[in-house]
């Protein structure tokens, strides 16, 4: 039964009791959520002992909560712990008694207090004014990218006139992603392996040879093996090299949605930081990923480690221009200071849109 206010309702901690009730919201509400996948998201993590989880009841019953993933990140010369907010969610008998504010509320209270230096999310248009009425601040709007190879793709779950207009588009549409394939620059002597399995201690190598100054999660081991451990996403990595070295590597994350859509994201390119051997080796690596996933409908990129220029060559167009930003929304990252006013991690602003370096790695559950 809903309460009449926010302050009726009791906020507390996850306790393994709670675990049914929040897969059974969770599915109501975004749909999937197994046993499996919440063990490796939010028990499983590296970065803190505890599961990072509020819960709000109502005499008792589960009413809401507001789940929190840690990540160590990285800016300048310093690191500093960071959580993303995620999969928040209220009971539709609770909704509109400000519970979605008292959890928001009570979460940065506690993270405040913590040697947490601050809070950030990607939250989709319809939940984005509740995080930003408890004190986020839109500091950047994230560059994304896709390679549409089956326009009905983007047509899924739209009227049948669409549909169709998508379905007669598709010859054309690749024709001219083999062009664009054709014509792309691929460097001689540069050798691509598609990995067994995800190769940890070689991406964690890659990592810190090359780290930008800008905020991002570190990837040592212990991350990276957890990362790709998640069981609704099926990974694959490649590696790219010269002269007996490897010069860079891409993870490749692969899942089917509910309408039929195969999408592929490049989900991480080492090392994050430009050099002449990476980007060599980048240009020969996107080639092989075009031609390995050519039956996803989607090929998607978040983030600034691949130079534009290459992404276009391989006919991957932003979401910020026409026609993707009339079916995409663009990904404003949401920022929450809980610190002590300084905001800011090894000097740099986390204000600033230019002072983040974020992925697919950081930014979902992908």
């Amino acid at each position: 039964m809903a309460l009449e206010t926010a302050e009726e309702y009791t906020v507390r901690w996850f306790d393994p009791a709670d675990r049914e009730p929040f897969l059974d919201l969770y599915t109501d509400t975004f749909g999937g959520g197994s046993d499996e996948w919440f063990q490796w998201k939010y028990v499983d993590t590296p970065r803190v002992a505890h599961v990072p989880i509020l819960v709000a009841t109502a005499d008792g019953e589960f009413a809401g909560a507001r789940a929190q993933v840690p990540f160590l990140m990285r800016a300048g010369d310093e690191t500093a712990l960071a959580m993303r907010f995620g999969d928040t969610m209220v009971h539709p008998d609770h909704r509109r008694h400000g519970v979605f504010s008292r959890l928001t509320e009570r979460a940065l209270d506690h993270y405040g207090e913590m040697p947490v230096q601050f809070c950030y999310n990607v939250p989709n248009d319809l939940s984005r004014s509740g995080f930003l009425k408890a004190g986020g601040e839109i500091v950047a709007n994230l560059p994304s990218f896709y390679r549409v190879q089956q326009p009905g793709a983007l047509a899924a779950g739209t009227d049948l006139p669409i549909t169709i207009a998508a379905r007669a588009a598709a010859p054309a549409v690749r024709a001219y992603l083999r062009g664009r394939d054709q014509l792309a620059s691929v460097p001689e002597g540069v050798n691509v392996v598609e990995h067994a399995e995800i190769p940890v201690p070689l991406l964690a190598r890659l990592y810190r040879r090359g780290r930008p100054s800008s905020v991002h999660a570190v990837r040592d081991e212990p991350f990276l093996e957890w990362r790709y451990h998640n069981p609704d996403w099926e990974y694959r990595a490649f590696s790219a090299g010269s002269g007996g070295r490897t010069d860079a590597a891409i993870v490749t994350g692969t899942r089917t949605d509910e309408d039929g859509v195969t999408t592929t994201h490049v989900v991480d390119v080492l090392p994050l930081a430009s050099s002449d051997r990476r980007d060599t080796a980048l240009r020969s690596l996107l080639a092989a990923i075009t031609s390995a996933f050519r039956d996803s409908d989607l090929l998607a990129y978040c983030g600034t480690a691949i130079p534009r220029s290459l992404l276009a060559a391989h006919g991957f167009q932003s979401d910020g221009r026409l026609p993707l930003s009339q079916v995409t929304s663009p990904t404003k990252l949401v920022a929450y200071d809980v610190g002590d006013g300084d905001w800011s991690v090894g000097g740099v602003d986390v204000a600033d849109p230019r002072g983040w370096a974020l992925s697919d790695v950081e930014l979902d559950a992908r």
